[in-house]
């Protein structure tokens, strides 16, 4: 054999060898529940969270390339809004958020960001995030973070995560079950690398992005978080450190503790009501005016609370330092959320997290303050009710009261807050649920765009399956004009069906049985007889076709859209231009069957 044809030989033979790996590990990712799947998804996981720390740099790098000439050129060479001068702090929100709106208004679409927006696609794209959607989230909240508005990084941290998990999985071709546990894997390294909180960033992907808890999906995401964190604990400027407080608190204290949580309960609760009313009003407004008077909210109020602006990581030390007095901590609480409130509600890209991070803390160390002036008991310092506040607030808005205590952990590095953290942040959640109407900020604003969420336990275990793990592979593919020897040959094989194709039109299934019942009639037995299994008396069903990624919560859905009898899982394409290869036949009966047992 000539050189050149023996390394093409073996090229072929590599290359199919490959094909057959791949295979083998996509039918070990559709059930993640056995030990070799489950390995493979967090060897995925991790590779997931160290792409999305790089994500994570790459949006710093894009806020400090506009922030920094900014201050530069305009900011009389100060480093921070709160140092900067008035006619700053007014003009710049209003001319960035002014931008914004005009570069949506030129894509003619509206921007797809944050975590509504993964959690959108999650429900209804099986995961899939699209390149461009991304892009053009990171460049967008890059400006409007730089430009002082009151949002927070988190929420493009989050789209950019859950967009390299997303990639990764569809580069592998990965079921769709996999797509969204990496999806979350994405999730939480993003948050992780952003506030340097993994195990809160867990927590938070579980129960606010994905809505279950798994042993499958919190082992991947665990080390995607672990990853994520990596890649940017050495780089401070990227997550500066929050001070927790380090104090313990009395016994006599706790019903004080209570009586916080209720009250931010309250404003948590309010808010998230107030963004569910005011956003049809302002979807009504023009975008670009809309994001101009968000801007001119921010900048207004920045005159005299100028801490509002920007990221806030330096208002929550201060907070948390006790560097407030009660009457300035309840403006820059109050005044960052009318900031947000009409940030959400113009669409503004960025995040809610951050914002109520620092709404949490300056109102906490507010009530702290307050409450160590008035009342004849001791008090703690308002340091530790603003790390407490920080709970209350993400737990009243969020709707995520675990993410909210992990994060009190976390920050305090003490646990002894659990107690208190528990009180305040049950509290809140109680009272803001009651107010909001049992909605979390991200599941109003889909409800708003006409969307919901199914979260039955059988739409969570549906979500989480594949086709591969239910489907029937017992069947055989005829022509449908064929010959009585074929015939016998795939009935003496014991298949459940049979995939006929005739040469135009949808294929058809059929039950062997029926078969059966004709060639006991045939007298002939002539194996070289032609037979037309279009034109036997029999029941055939429409092969509907189905994806081999596909989730059983898809094939759930096409059976109720379709009222299929079956489904054929198969390939989308082929590669041949031929016949989509058939993998197996999917019923009803066999998907109930998956959560039934």
């Amino acid at each position: 054999m000539p050189p050149k044809s023996r390394m093409v030989h073996w090229r072929r033979r590599v290359r199919r060898a490959w094909s057959r790996r791949t295979e083998h590990w996509r039918s070990q990712l559709a059930d993640v529940e056995n030990t070799p799947g489950l390995g493979l998804l967090c060897l995925l996981g991790a590779v997931t969270g160290g792409l999305a720390g790089a994500a994570i740099l790459v949006l710093y790098g894009l806020i400090e390339a506009i922030q920094l000439p900014l201050f530069a050129l305009f900011g009389d060479h100060q480093d921070t809004f709160v140092e900067s001068d008035l006619a700053f702090r007014l003009a710049v929100p209003i001319i960035g958020a002014l931008v914004l709106g005009l570069i949506v208004e030129w894509r003619h679409k509206a921007l797809e960001n944050g975590i509504v927006h993964v959690i959108e696609r999650l429900m209804y794209y099986q995961g899939l995030l699209p390149l461009r959607a991304a892009l053009t989230d990171l460049a967008a909240s890059a400006i409007s973070i730089a430009t002082g508005q009151s949002v927070g990084r988190e929420g493009t941290a989050v789209h950019a995560g859950a967009f390299t998990g997303s990639w990764l999985a569809r580069r592998l071709s990965l079921p769709n079950n996999s797509v969204r546990t990496l999806v979350g894997c994405g999730t939480a390294a993003g948050i992780a690398a952003s506030f340097n909180t993994p195990l809160a960033a867990v927590i938070f992907a579980m129960e606010v992005v994905m809505m279950e808890y798994t042993i499958a999906g919190f082992a991947p995401i665990i080390l995607a978080a672990v990853s994520g964190s990596l890649v940017t604990l050495d780089l401070p400027n990227v997550h500066p450190g929050l001070t927790g407080a380090a104090e313990h608190f009395h016994a006599a204290e706790l019903p004080i503790m209570t009586a916080m949580g209720l009250a931010l309960g309250v404003l948590g609760g309010g808010f998230t009501r107030l963004v569910g009313q005011t956003v049809p009003y302002f979807a009504k407004i023009r975008i670009s005016l809309r994001m101009a008077l968000a801007g001119l909210v921010t900048g207004v109020l920045a005159i005299v609370f100028p801490q509002i602006m920007g990221l806030g990581f330096e208002t929550v030390n201060r907070a948390l330092a006790g560097d407030y007095g009660a009457t300035m901590s309840l403006g820059i609480g109050l005044a960052k959320l009318v900031a947000t409130l009409f940030a959400v509600a113009a669409a503004i890209p960025g995040g809610v997290i951050l914002p109520m991070f620092v709404a949490g803390a300056a109102l906490g160390s507010a009530f702290g303050a307050a409450a160590a002036g008035l009342l004849p008991i001791p008090v703690s310092g308002p340091g530790l009710y603003a790390l407490l506040g920080i709970g209350a607030m993400m737990a009243a808005v969020l709707q995520a009261p675990l993410s909210a205590l992990v994060a009190v952990l976390e920050l305090s590095g003490q646990t002894d807050m659990v107690l208190p953290g528990m009180l305040v942040i049950i509290a809140a959640l109680v009272v803001s649920r009651r107010i909001a109407v049992s909605d979390s900020i991200f599941r109003l604003l889909m409800r708003r765009r006409g969307l919901d969420y199914r979260n039955d336990p059988v739409s969570q275990y549906l979500r989480r399956a594949s086709v591969l793990n239910a489907m029937n592979r017992r069947f055989r593919v005829l022509d449908a004009k064929t010959t009585r020897g074929a015939v016998v040959d795939a009935l003496d094989a014991g298949v459940d069906w049979l995939l006929i194709r005739p040469a135009e039109g949808r294929a058809q299934l059929m039950r062997p049985d029926e078969l059966k019942r004709m060639l006991a009639e045939d007298e002939t037995g002539d194996p070289s007889r032609a037979i037309d299994l279009m034109d036997i008396p029999a029941h055939r069903a429409d092969a509907y076709p189905i994806d081999v990624r596909a989730s059983l919560q898809e094939a759930y859905d096409q059976f109720e859209s379709t009222e299929a009898e079956a489904l054929v899982v198969q390939r989308a394409t082929s590669l041949t231009g031929r016949h989509p290869t058939p993998y197996g036949i999917l019923t009803p009966a066999a998907v109930a069957a998956t959560y039934r047992r």
